[in-house]
C-alpha cells in the first residue's frame, strides 16, 4: 500500500482597513499623491482610489504593509489583521493525485 501524504494546511493572512479616511490624510501629509503611493507599492492608481474611498476593504497582507511602510505608519493603526487556515477538500486531494499519475 502506497503512502500518502496528509494534504497541506495553507493560512491565509489578509487585512481589512479599519477607517479609509485615515489612509487618506496619511498619505496627504506625507505630500503622496495618489499616483506617487501608486507607484511607490506597485499597484495602480484606482486600487490606491478604492481603499481610500472604503470600496476596497479587504486587502492583501503584502499591500497593506507596503501601505502602512511608505506612510511610515505602524499597520496595527491603518488595518485590522485576519487570518484563515484552508484546508484543501478530499476530492481535490483525489483530483491531484489521478493528474500526475504515469500511464502503465
Amino acid at each position: 500500500m502506497k503512502r500518502t501524504r496528509p494534504p497541506q494546511l495553507r493560512r491565509e493572512i489578509w487585512m481589512q482597513v479599519r477607517d479609509p479616511g485615515q489612509i487618506r490624510r496619511w498619505r496627504k501629509q506625507r505630500g503622496y499623491t495618489q499616483r506617487e503611493l501608486a507607484m511607490l507599492v506597485r499597484r495602480s492608481q484606482t486600487a490606491i482610489y478604492k481603499v481610500e474611498s472604503g470600496q476596497l476593504r479587504n486587502l492583501s497582507e503584502a499591500f497593506a504593509m507596503a501601505i502602512s511602510n511608505r506612510l511610515d505608519v505602524p499597520w496595527e493603526d491603518l488595518f485590522a489583521a485576519h487570518e484563515q487556515t484552508i484546508t484543501p477538500s478530499v476530492s481535490t486531494v483525489r483530483h491531484a493525485k489521478r493528474r500526475h499519475a504515469v500511464p502503465a
